[in-house]
């Protein structure tokens, strides 16, 4: 039970700081604008949507690896009997 209080202390405690700091601000400009947090410029329209590719085609690996993985694992006590 300890441990998990101090987990959501920490967290709470990162969320004031990233709020006090407009971190969520300079976040949302991220995604929608390409504007990088602490500088001028801003990313192209094409890069933020080749890294939003590259993004997603990460997690829809990971999803799909865990999916085969536990199809495999329903699939090989079958494969032992016959």
């Amino acid at each position: 039970m300890k441990k998990v209080i101090t987990i959501i202390c920490i967290a709470l405690s990162a969320i004031l700081i990233l709020d006090s700091m407009n971190m969520w601000h300079a976040l949302v400009m991220f995604y929608v604008a390409g504007e990088i947090p602490g500088t001028r410029q801003s990313l192209s329209a094409g890069t933020m949507m080749q890294l939003f590719a590259l993004l997603i085609g990460f997690v829809i690996a990971r999803v799909s690896n865990k999916a085969i993985l536990s199809l495999f694992d329903r699939l090989s006590p079958k494969l032992k009997r016959a």
